[in-house]
């Protein structure tokens, strides 16, 4: 079996937002990491090569240049084909979709997070199975790989299983079952070295038409504040009571 996993990578939420020029966020290299949905697609990828040792894993990461340390981090997981690709319109599902249709064909599964890079919409998986005319299969929690491959998602108080016989897409979401490995130190040592291709707009398809123009963003989700902030120290019994009087004061 060909698994190809499509991954967005989103910014640490740790670090406030770094707008540029034309309003949208900045992706610095050391700021981008794994979503809870790329980690669980690559897990489940993981899994199924685990009892299929016939089966051979793709990953494509979004992003340019920015984008191979993150890269490099899935390379870490004994993956050898790891490639970033860069996309056009970031913020244009229907765009994404479109260049991602022209590197899946040859693929028997495509597993991607739920969300790719669109803000809880989840509109580029389901496009991305329609534009490949391949059957799709939505938030995925689960995979049973003994035998035939089945994915699980949960349905109000049902489960739905799919076997996977034919082509399908599949977006992932996470899953407490589904959690990402820790990758070994000599893999990590061997991806630092790896080779990544960067694949672009014209090695993919041609430039996207009909696709929106971003006129500009007014806000930035994630931006922080500056507050002030002070550490506590001394006896559990001091801590509490100094934290009592903060509360007593910003109650006033």
């Amino acid at each position: 079996m060909n698994i190809l996993v499509l991954i967005a990578g989103v910014l640490d939420p740790k670090w406030p937002v770094a707008p540029l020029g034309d309003g949208l966020p900045e992706r610095a290299a050391d700021r981008l990491i794994l979503s809870p949905f790329d980690e669980a697609a690559l897990e489940i990828a993981l899994r199924i090569r685990d009892a299929h040792s016939d089966t051979a894993i793709r990953a494509l990461v979004a992003g340019g240049a920015e984008a191979i340390r993150l890269a490099r981090a899935v390379a870490a997981l004994n993956i050898a084909d790891v490639a970033t690709v860069a996309l056009a319109a970031p913020w244009d599902q229907a765009a994404n979709a479109r260049e991602l249709a022209a590197v899946c064909d040859d693929a028997d599964l495509v597993l991607m997070g739920r969300e790719f890079g669109d803000c809880d919409d989840g509109l580029v998986p389901p496009m991305l199975a329609g534009l490949l005319g391949k059957p799709f299969f939505g938030r995925v929690q689960v995979v049973e790989a003994t035998g035939a491959i089945r994915l699980m998602r949960e349905a109000a108080i049902c489960e739905e299983w799919l076997t996977v016989a034919q082509p399908v897409v599949a977006s992932v979401t996470n899953d407490r079952r589904t959690r990402l490995r820790k990758p070994l130190m000599k893999n990590v040592m061997m991806a630092r070295q790896a080779r990544i291709e960067a694949l672009t707009i014209g090695t993919l398809a041609q430039a996207p038409t009909g696709g929106a123009d971003l006129a500009g963003v007014s806000a930035h989700a994630g931006a922080r504040a500056m507050v002030d902030c002070a550490m506590i120290g001394g006896s559990p019994e001091d801590q509490a009571s100094a934290i009592a009087a903060l509360l007593v004061e910003a109650a006033r």
